[in-house]
């Protein structure tokens, strides 16, 4: 039987703008996680550069991933508050590679910081963004 981390990652990857925009889970473990997405006509803007309500998004799905790892299996996530900085673009045939962590757990918020890198087809990194989350730990109705 899938443990609810499990059945909430499938969940989550399998909703459709995930799927669309490429989005893959490398690692969650620790109140830390990795997520990757594509750049393609999902995620890019009209220039031909990453969209910044993407990072946005997926900054806040990552700091998800990290915190529900760290939670009992009554207990949920939800966003409260978000922070984006973006500092440079990323381009078609890069790979966004965005890492997040818990910087503070309590019993009725989390708080996350997340950062975006534009990983290009040499290996090398260069970070493109910046971000904060702030959740409210709930226990979901029914639970």
């Amino acid at each position: 039987m899938p443990s609810r981390f499990e059945e909430v990652r499938d969940d989550v990857l399998s909703h459709p703008l995930h799927r669309a925009c490429g989005l893959r889970l490398h690692k969650a473990a620790d109140g830390e996680s990795e997520v990757e997405i594509e750049l393609n006509d999902f995620t890019l803007n009209p220039e031909g550069s990453l969209h910044g309500g993407m990072l946005y998004t997926f900054f806040d799905v990552a700091c998800f991933f990290a915190c529900l790892t760290l939670l009992e299996a009554d207990k949920h996530p939800v966003s409260i508050e978000t922070h984006t900085s973006v500092l440079r673009a990323a381009f078609k045939g890069d790979r966004v590679m965005i890492r997040a962590r818990v910087d503070r757990l309590g019993r009725t918020l989390a708080a996350m910081r997340a950062d975006a890198l534009a990983v290009k087809p040499d290996g090398s990194e260069k970070l493109i963004a910046t971000g904060s989350v702030t959740k409210s730990i709930i226990s979901p109705a029914g639970a």
